[in-house]
Protein backbone atom coordinates (compact mmCIF):
# COMPACT_ATOMS: atom_id res chain seq x y z
CA UNK A 1 0.00 0.00 0.00
CA UNK A 2 1.07 3.16 -0.95
CA UNK A 3 -2.03 5.03 -1.57
CA UNK A 4 -4.13 5.30 2.27
CA UNK A 5 -6.09 8.17 1.68
CA UNK A 6 -9.87 7.17 1.46
CA UNK A 7 -8.98 3.60 2.67
CA UNK A 8 -9.75 2.10 5.81
CA UNK A 9 -7.59 0.17 8.67
CA UNK A 10 -8.39 -1.55 11.49
CA UNK A 11 -6.57 -1.23 14.79
CA UNK A 12 -6.97 -3.61 17.69
CA UNK A 13 -5.39 -2.99 20.69
CA UNK A 14 -6.11 0.37 19.41
CA UNK A 15 -7.03 2.63 22.69
CA UNK A 16 -3.65 3.72 23.77
CA UNK A 17 0.02 2.91 23.41
CA UNK A 18 1.28 1.97 20.00
CA UNK A 19 -2.13 0.99 18.42
CA UNK A 20 -3.72 4.93 19.10
CA UNK A 21 -0.56 6.24 17.77
CA UNK A 22 -0.77 4.30 14.48
CA UNK A 23 -4.42 5.19 14.78
CA UNK A 24 -3.42 9.10 14.57
CA UNK A 25 -1.00 8.59 11.89
CA UNK A 26 -3.02 6.39 9.35
CA UNK A 27 -5.93 8.95 9.72
CA UNK A 28 -3.45 11.64 9.02
CA UNK A 29 -3.16 9.61 5.60
CA UNK A 30 -6.70 9.91 5.07
CA UNK A 31 -7.89 6.07 5.93
CA UNK A 32 -10.86 6.25 8.42
CA UNK A 33 -10.00 3.98 11.11
CA UNK A 34 -11.79 1.82 13.18
CA UNK A 35 -10.18 1.17 16.67
CA UNK A 36 -10.73 -2.38 18.38
CA UNK A 37 -10.57 -2.51 22.44
CA UNK A 38 -11.53 -4.23 25.02
CA UNK A 39 -11.20 -1.23 27.20
CA UNK A 40 -14.64 0.64 27.01
CA UNK A 41 -13.87 3.98 28.65
CA UNK A 42 -10.27 4.16 27.08
CA UNK A 43 -11.47 3.37 23.94
CA UNK A 44 -14.18 6.30 23.68
CA UNK A 45 -11.10 8.90 24.55
CA UNK A 46 -9.20 7.53 21.59
CA UNK A 47 -11.83 7.44 19.70
CA UNK A 48 -12.95 11.11 20.32
CA UNK A 49 -9.34 12.14 19.60
CA UNK A 50 -9.06 10.36 16.28
CA UNK A 51 -11.93 12.39 15.29
CA UNK A 52 -10.95 15.50 16.51
CA UNK A 53 -8.28 15.31 13.34
CA UNK A 54 -11.12 15.57 11.10
CA UNK A 55 -10.75 11.61 10.12
CA UNK A 56 -13.68 9.41 10.18
CA UNK A 57 -13.73 6.63 13.06
CA UNK A 58 -15.48 4.26 14.98
CA UNK A 59 -15.16 2.67 18.40
CA UNK A 60 -15.68 -1.26 18.78
CA UNK A 61 -15.49 -3.00 22.24
CA UNK A 62 -13.63 -6.46 21.39
CA UNK A 63 -11.70 -8.89 23.06
CA UNK A 64 -9.31 -10.42 20.31
CA UNK A 65 -9.21 -13.62 22.44
CA UNK A 66 -13.22 -14.56 21.31
CA UNK A 67 -13.28 -15.52 17.71
CA UNK A 68 -17.06 -14.45 17.80
CA UNK A 69 -16.42 -11.17 18.73
CA UNK A 70 -13.47 -10.89 16.23
CA UNK A 71 -15.82 -11.61 13.67
CA UNK A 72 -18.76 -9.49 14.75
CA UNK A 73 -16.23 -6.44 14.62
CA UNK A 74 -15.38 -7.09 10.82
CA UNK A 75 -19.38 -7.36 10.16
CA UNK A 76 -19.02 -3.63 12.21
CA UNK A 77 -16.51 -2.06 9.98
CA UNK A 78 -18.29 -3.24 6.71
CA UNK A 79 -21.20 -1.66 7.81
CA UNK A 80 -20.02 1.44 8.91
CA UNK A 81 -16.93 2.16 6.42
CA UNK A 82 -18.14 -0.59 3.35
CA UNK A 83 -14.44 -2.17 3.06
CA UNK A 84 -11.28 -2.97 5.08
CA UNK A 85 -7.61 -2.65 3.27
CA UNK A 86 -5.50 -2.68 6.41
CA UNK A 87 -5.36 -4.97 9.62
CA UNK A 88 -2.98 -4.32 12.53
CA UNK A 89 -3.02 -7.23 14.77
CA UNK A 90 -1.46 -5.20 17.51
CA UNK A 91 -3.95 -5.80 20.69
CA UNK A 92 -1.27 -7.56 23.05
CA UNK A 93 -0.87 -8.48 27.31
CA UNK A 94 2.28 -8.89 29.20
CA UNK A 95 3.33 -10.96 31.81
CA UNK A 96 6.71 -11.53 33.29
CA UNK A 97 8.27 -14.00 36.23
CA UNK A 98 6.32 -17.01 36.20
CA UNK A 99 8.93 -19.22 34.78
CA UNK A 100 8.08 -21.49 31.56
CA UNK A 101 8.42 -24.75 33.13
CA UNK A 102 6.69 -23.80 36.29
CA UNK A 103 3.30 -21.60 34.94
CA UNK A 104 0.04 -23.32 34.72
CA UNK A 105 -2.36 -23.79 32.23
CA UNK A 106 -4.30 -20.96 33.03
CA UNK A 107 -1.33 -18.19 32.21
CA UNK A 108 -0.31 -20.17 28.70
CA UNK A 109 -4.16 -19.70 27.62
CA UNK A 110 -4.74 -15.87 29.53
CA UNK A 111 -1.61 -14.94 27.35
CA UNK A 112 -1.20 -17.14 24.03
CA UNK A 113 -5.44 -16.08 23.60
CA UNK A 114 -4.60 -12.57 23.27
CA UNK A 115 -1.08 -12.58 22.14
CA UNK A 116 -1.26 -15.54 19.37
CA UNK A 117 -5.05 -16.71 18.97
CA UNK A 118 -5.72 -12.70 18.65
CA UNK A 119 -4.43 -12.25 15.21
CA UNK A 120 -5.45 -15.59 14.17
CA UNK A 121 -8.86 -14.70 14.81
CA UNK A 122 -7.99 -11.11 13.10
CA UNK A 123 -6.66 -12.88 9.89
CA UNK A 124 -9.48 -14.73 9.93
CA UNK A 125 -12.11 -12.64 9.77
CA UNK A 126 -10.59 -9.54 8.18
CA UNK A 127 -8.35 -11.15 5.39
CA UNK A 128 -12.12 -12.46 3.44
CA UNK A 129 -12.79 -8.68 3.45
CA UNK A 130 -9.87 -6.83 2.02
CA UNK A 131 -10.02 -9.51 -0.58
CA UNK A 132 -13.42 -9.06 -1.50
CA UNK A 133 -13.14 -5.55 -2.50
CA UNK A 134 -9.57 -6.74 -4.97
CA UNK A 135 -8.19 -3.36 -3.95
CA UNK A 136 -5.33 -4.74 -2.29
CA UNK A 137 -4.59 -4.57 1.15
CA UNK A 138 -1.83 -4.82 4.16
CA UNK A 139 -1.93 -7.07 7.80
CA UNK A 140 0.66 -5.93 10.02
CA UNK A 141 0.99 -7.88 13.18
CA UNK A 142 2.71 -6.38 16.54
CA UNK A 143 5.41 -8.69 17.43
CA UNK A 144 8.04 -7.45 19.41
CA UNK A 145 12.23 -7.86 19.42
CA UNK A 146 10.88 -10.55 22.03
CA UNK A 147 9.64 -12.73 19.01
CA UNK A 148 13.62 -13.28 17.78
CA UNK A 149 14.92 -12.89 21.29
CA UNK A 150 14.59 -14.71 24.66
CA UNK A 151 15.63 -11.97 27.35
CA UNK A 152 17.48 -13.10 31.13
CA UNK A 153 14.31 -11.09 32.57
CA UNK A 154 11.93 -14.03 32.90
CA UNK A 155 9.57 -13.14 30.20
CA UNK A 156 9.92 -16.60 28.23
CA UNK A 157 5.68 -16.97 28.00
CA UNK A 158 5.53 -13.92 26.05
CA UNK A 159 8.23 -14.69 24.12
CA UNK A 160 6.92 -18.24 23.49
CA UNK A 161 3.75 -15.90 22.01
CA UNK A 162 5.61 -13.61 19.77
CA UNK A 163 7.68 -16.16 18.92
CA UNK A 164 4.61 -17.99 16.95
CA UNK A 165 3.53 -15.00 15.89
CA UNK A 166 6.62 -13.93 13.82
CA UNK A 167 6.26 -17.28 12.15
CA UNK A 168 2.01 -17.22 11.82
CA UNK A 169 3.05 -13.80 9.63
CA UNK A 170 6.00 -15.72 7.78
CA UNK A 171 3.24 -17.98 6.88
CA UNK A 172 0.16 -15.59 5.79
CA UNK A 173 3.33 -13.85 3.54
CA UNK A 174 4.20 -16.76 2.03
CA UNK A 175 0.67 -17.68 1.31
CA UNK A 176 -0.16 -14.15 0.07
CA UNK A 177 2.44 -14.15 -2.58
CA UNK A 178 1.00 -13.40 -6.16
CA UNK A 179 -1.65 -11.41 -4.39
CA UNK A 180 -2.09 -8.07 -3.72
CA UNK A 181 -2.61 -7.96 -0.03
CA UNK A 182 0.92 -7.53 1.57
CA UNK A 183 2.29 -9.04 5.33
CA UNK A 184 4.49 -6.96 7.56
CA UNK A 185 5.83 -7.96 11.20
CA UNK A 186 6.74 -5.09 13.57
CA UNK A 187 9.24 -5.94 15.99
CA UNK A 188 9.69 -2.89 18.54
CA UNK A 189 11.65 -2.99 21.82
CA UNK A 190 11.18 -1.07 24.96
CA UNK A 191 8.27 1.38 24.29
CA UNK A 192 7.10 4.53 26.60
CA UNK A 193 3.63 2.88 26.96
CA UNK A 194 1.02 2.11 29.91
CA UNK A 195 1.51 -1.51 28.90
CA UNK A 196 2.59 -2.85 31.76
CA UNK A 197 -0.04 -1.02 33.68
CA UNK A 198 -3.06 -2.23 31.48
CA UNK A 199 -1.51 -6.19 31.53
CA UNK A 200 -1.36 -6.22 34.99
CA UNK A 201 -5.00 -5.08 35.66
CA UNK A 202 -6.08 -7.76 33.32
CA UNK A 203 -3.80 -9.88 34.59
CA UNK A 204 -5.06 -9.20 38.60
CA UNK A 205 -3.49 -11.75 40.31
CA UNK A 206 -3.09 -14.77 37.61
CA UNK A 207 0.35 -16.33 37.80
CA UNK A 208 0.78 -14.98 41.00
CA UNK A 209 2.83 -11.76 42.68
CA UNK A 210 3.16 -8.95 39.99
CA UNK A 211 6.58 -8.08 39.84
CA UNK A 212 5.93 -5.45 37.37
CA UNK A 213 2.43 -3.41 37.76
CA UNK A 214 4.43 0.10 36.12
CA UNK A 215 6.81 -0.44 33.11
CA UNK A 216 10.34 -0.84 34.60
CA UNK A 217 13.15 2.13 33.94
CA UNK A 218 14.49 1.34 30.72
CA UNK A 219 10.94 1.07 28.97
CA UNK A 220 9.10 3.76 31.16
CA UNK A 221 12.52 6.04 29.07
CA UNK A 222 11.67 3.89 25.65
CA UNK A 223 11.25 5.23 22.19
CA UNK A 224 7.92 7.22 22.26
CA UNK A 225 4.54 5.46 20.41
CA UNK A 226 4.60 7.79 17.80
CA UNK A 227 8.11 7.21 16.63
CA UNK A 228 7.09 3.07 16.35
CA UNK A 229 4.18 4.47 14.12
CA UNK A 230 5.91 6.64 12.16
CA UNK A 231 8.50 3.79 11.21
CA UNK A 232 5.70 1.40 10.82
CA UNK A 233 4.36 3.46 8.16
CA UNK A 234 7.77 3.90 6.57
CA UNK A 235 8.41 0.34 6.39
CA UNK A 236 4.61 -0.68 4.82
CA UNK A 237 5.47 2.02 2.60
CA UNK A 238 8.38 0.72 1.37
CA UNK A 239 7.59 -2.92 1.11
CA UNK A 240 9.46 -4.49 4.43
CA UNK A 241 8.60 -7.46 5.47
CA UNK A 242 10.25 -7.38 9.19
CA UNK A 243 9.84 -3.80 10.57
CA UNK A 244 12.72 -2.37 12.88
CA UNK A 245 11.91 0.25 15.20
CA UNK A 246 14.82 0.01 17.45
CA UNK A 247 18.29 -0.31 15.68
CA UNK A 248 20.05 -0.85 19.14
CA UNK A 249 18.37 -4.22 19.33
CA UNK A 250 21.09 -5.18 15.58
CA UNK A 251 23.61 -6.11 17.40
CA UNK A 252 21.60 -9.16 19.83
CA UNK A 253 20.21 -10.33 16.86
CA UNK A 254 23.31 -11.11 14.97
CA UNK A 255 24.48 -12.59 18.18
CA UNK A 256 22.04 -15.25 17.92
CA UNK A 257 22.20 -15.79 14.37
CA UNK A 258 25.87 -15.95 14.68
CA UNK A 259 25.58 -18.84 17.06
CA UNK A 260 22.96 -20.61 14.78
CA UNK A 261 25.07 -20.36 11.99
CA UNK A 262 28.25 -21.62 14.52
CA UNK A 263 25.96 -24.72 15.24
CA UNK A 264 25.94 -25.62 11.02
CA UNK A 265 29.52 -25.26 10.98
CA UNK A 266 29.33 -27.57 13.34
CA UNK A 267 27.21 -30.22 11.28
CA UNK A 268 29.47 -29.68 8.31
CA UNK A 269 32.19 -30.71 10.29
CA UNK A 270 31.18 -33.39 11.99
CA UNK A 271 32.59 -36.85 11.68
CA UNK A 272 31.27 -38.50 14.90
CA UNK A 273 28.84 -41.82 14.54
CA UNK A 274 25.30 -42.29 15.16
CA UNK A 275 26.41 -43.12 18.88
CA UNK A 276 27.53 -40.12 19.68
CA UNK A 277 31.53 -41.32 19.45
CA UNK A 278 33.83 -39.26 17.63
CA UNK A 279 35.93 -41.07 14.79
Amino acid sequence: MIDFAGKVAVITGAASGIGLACARLLAREGMAVALLDVRADALDRAVLEVRSMGADAVGIITDVSDEAAVEAAADEVVRVFGKVHLLMNNAAVFIRGPAVSMAADDVWDWLLRVNLYGPIHGIRAFLPRIREHGEGGHIINTASISGFLVGPRRNGIYSTAKFALVGLTEALAQELVGTNIQASVIMPAAVSTEFYETSAQHRGDLGGPNEFPTAPPDTAAGMSADEVAARMLAGIKSGQFYIATHADMRAPLEARHRAIMAAYDAAEGWTGSADGQAK
